[in-house]
Order: C-alpha cells, then sequence, then structure tokens
C-alpha cells in the first residue's frame, strides 16, 4: 500500500474529496472521523445522510480488505437506493470494476473479499449474518424494534460499527429511545434544515406553508413529534407500561 493509500485509509474525507468528489458537511466529516462503534444521526431531509454512509461503507470496504459491509431499510427499495449510491462511489475507485467479483443488484463483492449487502427490513433476511465490520441501519425510526432487536447480536464477537440515520417518526421505537436514553456509548449527531446551505429559507418557508406544524418540525428540525391527532401521548403510555414513571410528571 502506498503512502497516499495509508494517507486514505486513515483519513476517510481525505479520500472522498481527492478520489470520490464528494465534499462532506462539516456534521458527515465528524461521523466519518469518529471512532465512535455506536452513532445515531438525528438530521433532517435532503442532508446528505444516505451520501455519507454510502462513502463509509465503500470506504471500509476498500481499505480493510474482507469486511462484510449490511445495509438495512425498511424496504427493499431504500436499501437498493442506498447500495446504487454506493457502487456510484466506488466507480469513482475502480472505473473498469477490476476489483470487482460482484456486482448484483443488492450485493457487492471485491476482490479483497469485502462486500456491501443491501436488505429490506425483513428480520428472516438478517439471520445468517454474522461479524459485519459495519451495519447502516437507514431510515431507522421506521424500521421495526424486532429488526433491530435482530442486529445487535451481529456485533458481538468483533469491534463492528452500528450507524443509524433517521429524520424522527414520532416519540415510540428503538431510534426514539437510543436518541432520548442512549448512554455515551453513542456519537448523536443532531443537523437541522437550516443548517445545510443547500436547502435554502425560501424552500423551508413554503414547506412550512404546505405541512402542518409537526410534521415540518419533525422533517426538517428533528423534533419527535406526537402522531397527528393523538388522544393520550406516548408519555403517556410508556408510564403505564413502566410503574417507574409517574403519569403526574407528564
Amino acid at each position: 500500500m502506498s503512502l497516499t493509500d495509508e494517507a486514505y485509509k486513515l483519513d476517510p474525507v481525505l479520500w472522498a474529496n481527492a478520489v470520490l468528489d464528494y465534499h462532506p458537511d462539516p456534521w458527515a466529516q465528524s461521523v466519518m472521523m469518529s471512532p465512535a462503534r455506536y452513532v445515531i444521526e438525528n438530521v433532517s431531509r435532503q442532508a446528505g445522510k444516505s451520501t455519507c454512509s454510502a462513502a463509509m461503507a465503500v470506504h471500509q470496504a476498500v481499505f480493510f480488505p474482507g469486511s462484510l459491509i449490511l445495509v438495512v431499510s425498511p424496504t427493499l427499495r431504500q436499501s437498493g437506493e442506498l447500495q446504487r449510491k454506493s457502487l456510484k462511489f466506488y466507480d469513482a475507485v475502480d472505473p473498469q470494476h477490476k476489483g470487482l467479483v460482484e456486482d448484483a443488484k443488492l450485493s457487492i463483492q471485491l476482490s479483497n473479499g469485502s462486500r456491501i449487502i443491501a436488505l429490506p427490513g425483513q428480520e428472516d433476511n438478517l439471520r445468517g449474518y454474522s461479524a459485519p465490520a459495519l451495519i447502516i441501519e437507514d431510515e431507522a425510526s421506521r424500521v421495526s424494534d424486532d429488526l433491530h432487536v435482530s442486529l445487535r447480536p451481529m456485533l458481538a464477537t468483533n469491534s463492528g460499527r452500528l450507524i443509524l440515520l433517521s429524520t424522527p417518526n414520532g416519540k415510540l421505537g428503538h431510534f426514539h429511545k437510543i436518541w432520548t436514553e442512549g448512554g455515551p456509548e453513542w456519537l448523536k449527531i443532531k443537523v437541522n434544515a437550516n443548517e445545510i446551505p443547500r436547502i435554502s429559507k425560501e424552500f423551508l418557508d413554503n414547506e412550512r406553508l404546505n405541512m402542518t406544524e409537526s410534521q415540518y418540525l419533525q422533517e426538517y428540525f428533528n423534533e419527535f413529534m406526537e402522531a397527528e391527532g393523538a388522544v393520550f401521548s406516548s408519555d403517556l403510555f410508556r408510564s403505564l407500561a413502566n410503574p417507574a414513571i409517574s403519569a403526574l410528571n407528564i
């Protein structure tokens, strides 16, 4: 490995800028450079969450031979979209695809033994995999809790990373629980739409006119909102399920 490749292995942001022509925002740079094993990204729509994750997936596959990278989304279409972004980045690394053993719709296998596999949000599709180097859970607030639970034991015997990325989807589920209750092992990243230079104030003003306030705050400002028209709050339901929580404090 050349000195340049060694530098790129240690600095994925440098590599992304020089090789992929991808220039990550400061928040994405902090994710790419962080050693944190567990990352949760509560980030606005159209901020580049999936693009950042695709770059990380390709970096892992190229510079760490034999890596298994799993991309999990609620639907096959969503998983396939992130996989297409990964392949587009790989095109910049290897335009002739000489380093590819397999290039299927939902699976990329490199000659160094690394694989990037996109999977839909069905628990039965996941249990055959073990010791992934990286798990990317896209649209995590809409991935079922059972599926998330089935992912975690895969990391029991290695130092693989787990990255959750999403906008909120109410105050229930593992994405909300980890964001509000996750401990110091989690790197928590929050980025609102007005912090993204590509999203104009004019666009956001127009969106606000065409959404309910709850929808607007959830989609663009990452607030965990109650479901529209809910009679009882999710906090009240949690207090009833857990006697340690007093409903009087809600």
